[in-house]
């Protein structure tokens, strides 16, 4: 087992007992990237933390100083450096969550041979995620978490005495942070077939304790066109989502560069709009359980669901304390996820209907047609149609042409909200009525000349 990123560090962190230990033991045993290194020392770690930053030009704070905690940032990789816990380096390893990140091997000496006192070497070969003791998530429930997220990210399964644990334990998931459980979910999504991942979380029993919300989703029956019940719809639609932004060249090829772009566009926290879209995948029909109507006729309604869903999803990331950019996109996706659907009819669009669409959605209007694609292609009922799909993502096509021509045009207001105070007497908040009013019959091509904007503003 030899590691550049390893070997790059030994003489760095200095003489002694130090331990590589943990997820990168891991990481190199399967051949993965090394991104995370954790480093064990025997007394305090800040002097190897500083002398690792010094050499590296990263930056070193205390993660923990009451624990023995330090961390250093470097571009695209992080050194997490702690104190020894317990007499030993395997009663270090005692300490810590499954048996695949309970290994160790020396730094001092360049040796290779790995300290696995609970059989993580034959877990890492049968592919399963084992826990190191009874106790794994009582110590810190956060790991209920990192569980499913772990084992969905290598693709283990997870052994059936960790199972059994999690579903004991997992009434406690939610005592963690809010900001750490968010942190798990990022990481959870991000991978291949994020549905995947949250029905092993929703497995483990952990789903509903962090996420209470989507409880109700299960079992709550839609209409004739929905073949699922909104739960199953949901996941069905997170994985939609996540293939749409995976290959736009397949579902919108006219427009599969520009939605690459747009897809690798940081959101906020560190995420990228196509791990963010898959967040808004999973809240966006959270409310319909509590919007459901049931007509004489039988039919089945859940009006308003989309805006109450953005004010939920507003709760939920706050809970999570996440970076107001991406509560912003989250809210906007699922507050205007049927806005595309209802444009189906009104085909061929012209240039109002999509800049309307565009002031509505911007500035992830991108986003919000790959939410409203996926949406359709996991509504498949028996009043279903192809002809329904293949309608929807004609009108995207159509759309993102016409916003694609509106955003090349430079066009400057013909009329000033003051110069249309004063041709129209308006007042507060009816000048900005008129200063957008004004803007969309520009956009539309319906005003071209200052004469036919001060018509248009008088009335």
């Amino acid at each position: 087992m030899s590691s550049a990123v390893l070997d790059e560090l030994r003489p760095l962190i200095g003489e002694g007992e130090a331990h590589f230990v943990g997820g990168c033991i891991r990481d190199v045993r399967l051949g993965r990237p090394v991104v995370d290194v954790d480093v064990v020392v025997p007394g305090d770690p800040a002097p190897a933390a500083r002398r690792l930053a010094r050499a590296m030009g990263g930056s070193p704070f205390a993660l923990s100083e009451g624990h023995g905690a330090w961390r250093v940032v470097l571009a695209g990789r992080t050194i997490d450096v702690t104190a020894r816990r317990g007499g030993d380096i395997v009663a270090d390893l005692g300490e810590r969550d499954f048996t695949v990140n309970a290994m160790a091997i020396p730094v001092a000496g360049g040796g290779e041979d790995v300290v696995d006192p609970f059989g993580g070497l034959s877990d890492l070969a049968e592919r399963r995620m084992r826990i190191v003791s009874e106790r794994v998530f009582a110590d810190d429930p956060l790991r209920l978490l990192r569980l499913a997220r772990i084992a969905h990210e290598l693709g283990f399964e997870v052994d059936p005495d960790a199972q059994r644990l999690a579903r004991r334990d997992a009434h406690l998931a939610d005592r963690a942070a809010g900001e750490r459980i968010y942190a798990e979910v990022r990481r959870l999504l991000a991978p291949d077939h994020p549905d995947a991942a949250v029905r092993l979380l929703d497995g483990l029993g952990v789903l509903d304790v962090v996420l209470p919300e989507a409880a109700p989703m299960r079992g709550c029956e839609q209409s004739p066109f929905h073949h699922l019940d909104v739960f199953e719809h949901t996941l069905q639609v997170l994985d939609a989502a996540a293939d749409i932004a995976a290959h736009p060249d397949h579902y919108l090829p006219r427009h599969a560069d520009r939605l690459r772009r747009s897809m690798d566009e940081t959101v906020g926290d560190e995420l990228a709009a196509r791990t963010a879209l898959r967040l808004a995948a999973l809240f966006h029909d959270i409310e319909k359980p509590s919007t459901r109507t049931v007509a004489a006729d039988g039919r089945i309604g859940f009006m308003g669901h989309d805006r109450k869903g953005a004010e939920t999803t507003r709760r939920i990331l706050q809970r999570w304390r996440a970076a107001t950019s991406t509560i912003r996109f989250c809210m906007l996706l699922v507050a205007e996820h049927l806005r595309l659907g209802f444009m189906v009819h009104d085909r061929p669009l012209g240039r109002r209907e999509a800049y309307r669409y565009q002031r509505a959605t911007e500035p992830h209007t991108d986003a919000s047609v790959l939410i409203s694609l996926a949406d359709r292609f996991a509504t498949r009922g028996v009043r279903a149609r192809q002809s329904y799909v293949r309608a929807h993502a004609e009108t995207a096509d159509e759309l993102l042409s016409l916003v694609g021509e509106l955003e090349t045009e430079e066009r400057v207001p013909l009329l000033r909200g003051d110069e249309i105070a004063e041709l129209t007497g308006a007042e507060g908040p009816r000048i900005g009525e008129l200063v957008d009013a004004l803007a969309e019959e520009q956009a539309a091509g319906a005003v071209t000349t200052r004469a036919e904007a001060e018509a248009f503003v008088r009335g």
